[in-house]
């Protein structure tokens, strides 16, 4: 048995094929399955050429062909190629022909993987070289080789073993028994921790910011805390920037220091817009952000919503708990005014929360609100003072924030009030709603939607609009005018309803790269259980997908009775 060292170098054009253009159509190869075929390709220097190329080079390319193949078939494990091939030329242009048989597969015969050091009892290390073993028997892959080292390395440096090395490391090829055999010697040495953890920052108390950092002087040397912590960092809105400079050169050999940099964000933050909607018409925006009260980590929200239909104003004063990257207590108020073709609605709110992030995705909102709503619908107005205890659920998980392929989207919630001399009226209420994407062939994807509610009320003629569930508009049911739909009094008038179901499923059709078609169908109502009635509406979009996110236009038809008989419906945002 003759064995001899496999070249390394080959693996880079396995590496590189992936990113490479197709073959030019004056070379042409057959016989090989796709991927030895598109290395083959990749490798080709005579595949750059062009018929104007002089016919001197273009005969010397040909010659240097068979090395060429060769070495690209062995970067996937094939060493005995069998290759035939033809160069004719004509008063045009020039033709090469290669017919190749890539011959027999070499096979991972075994692997040897001896760990030396600190890491041969580290349960992660010994977890990963199981896994690495499972190669054996498998076809060799020069790439798959590299990337066998290179997994050893990044857990040497993720775990801490920042002097890791290896001693020994062979891949020897029997190409009479077309056999590989792997032998890797690891060196990790010692595990280091983490040594004295500096913090360079001087707009907020030291304690508060230190909440935030998971790296700990003493604990093992660890990556994955780093980036953690410059995520928290980050995400915290008090720093534009984040800089995490571990001292792996420090000379104790044991410890690494750990310098964390803050430079901190302008305190200051004002935002302006200006949109459209077709449901609530034109928007006009106003923000302003605090981002620093004290040097315990308050800030302050203000926000203003100018439209025809809608209009809000609101501020929150926001209060980082023990574990600021997740938890905040908050309170503050606001206003809004609605006048919609159903209502008219002005109402304030008072408002205390508590906010937790989960480690799931799942983000929690415990309120507590005092509301007073004067409101008018049908031949009913009223004043209404409530206190409304409740909390919200909401996870968001999709491929692309602004270009989304994939995710979905689950919010709940529950809120209610107990008829007391501060709360007019008992009632119950819970809701939910989902988005489901999902890809579908030819840069098609389906955009499934639904949204369910039910409401226990003693007196509902004294529950507020901003209680009862209508339906219509761009974000329920397209085809009707905005909180069009819902159960009518005696007069005609729609009044709101105890329950809400509404269902939406849409195919969107990627046609250029920034732009799409749409064809969708709605159905659903706001009702009551005494008299259910579903409405539908089907219709057409066209999808821009801007830099901001995507913009949506659609034209709608409604296919049950309505106020109207088309609709056009603009937005803008994300689903997610």
């Amino acid at each position: 048995m003759r064995l001899i060292p496999a070249s390394l170098g080959v693996v880079l054009f396995i590496l590189l094929y992936l990113a490479a253009p197709g073959v030019d159509a004056k070379v042409a190869v057959t016989g090989l399955e796709s991927e030895a075929k598109k290395n083959v390709q990749l490798i080709l220097s005579l595949s750059e050429e062009k018929c104007a190329s002089p016919e001197w080079k273009i005969r010397g390319l040909f010659d240097k062909a068979d090395a060429e193949i060769s070495q690209a078939l062995r970067a996937l494990g094939y060493y005995h190629p069998v290759i035939k091939k033809s160069l004719a030329f004509n008063t045009e242009c020039w033709q090469a022909d290669f017919t190749l048989d890539s011959g027999p597969q070499t096979i991972v015969a075994d692997i040897a993987i001896n760990l030396i050091g600190d890491a041969r009892d580290d349960p992660e290390f010994q977890k990963l070289r199981n896994t690495l073993l499972t190669a054996t028997g498998k076809p060799l892959r020069h790439d798959q080789y590299e990337k066998m080292k290179s997994r050893l390395e990044s857990l040497a440096l993720e775990r801490g073993y920042l002097k890791a090395s290896f001693p020994e490391k062979q891949l020897l090829i029997d190409k009479d028994a077309n056999k590989a055999h792997i032998k890797l010697v690891f060196d990790t040495g010692k595990r280091r921790v983490f040594g004295d953890v500096i913090v360079e920052q001087d707009i907020l108390n030291p304690e508060f910011v230190g909440k935030f950092i998971t790296i700990k002087s003493g604990d093992f040397y660890s990556g994955e805390q780093l980036a953690k912590t410059h995520n928290a960092l980050s995400k915290s809105g008090y720093f534009k920037s984040v800089e995490i400079r571990p001292d792996t050169a420090y000379v104790d050999p044991k410890r690494v220091p750990v310098t964390v940099k803050l430079y901190p964000e302008k305190i200051h933050h004002y935002g302006f817009g200006v949109g459209f909607d077709t449901d609530i018409g034109p928007l006009l925006n106003a923000s302003y952000k605090n981002r620093r009260l004290n040097r315990r980590g308050h800030f302050l929200n203000a926000n203003i919503d100018l439209s025809p239909v809608l209009s809000t104003a609101d501020v929150e004063y926001n209060v980082p708990l023990d574990n600021p990257a997740s938890d905040f207590f908050s309170f503050g108020g606001g206003l809004k005014r609605e006048d919609t073709d159903t209502y008219k609605s002005l109402s304030g709110k008072l408002s205390a929360r508590l906010k937790h992030d989960f480690d799931s995705g799942w983000k929690q909102t415990l309120f507590i609100d005092s509301v007073y709503e004067d409101f008018s619908t049908g031949t009913i107005s009223n004043q209404v003072l409530l206190l409304v205890p409740g909390g919200s659920w909401l996870r968001s998980v999709s491929d692309n924030a602004l270009r989304p392929t994939r995710g979905h989207r689950l919010e709940f919630n529950l809120a209610g009030s107990y008829k007391n001399p501060i709360s007019d009226v008992s009632f119950a209420q819970g809701s939910a709603s989902a988005v489901w994407i999902h890809p579908l062939p030819w840069r098609g994807k389906l955009i499934a939607r639904t949204e369910q509610g039910a409401t226990l009320v003693d007196q509902f003629d004294r529950l507020p609009t901003s209680y009862r569930f209508y339906a219509g508009g761009m974000n329920s049911i397209r085809g009707y005018a905005y909180k069009e739909l819902g159960p009518k009094d005696n007069l005609g008038n729609v009044v709101g309803g105890k329950f809400l179901s509404v269902v939406s499923a849409e195919y969107e059709q990627a046609v250029l790269d920034d732009w799409g078609v749409a064809a969708f169908v709605d159905g659903g109502n706001a009702y009551n259980l005494d008299h259910i009635s579903i409405k539908t509406g089907v219709g057409l979009g066209v999808r821009w997908y801007s830099p901001i996110g995507p913009i949506r236009l659609d034209f709608a038809l409604p296919l049950s009775e309505s106020d109207s008989s088309f609709q056009i419906h603009f937005a803008a945002g994300a689903r997610l």
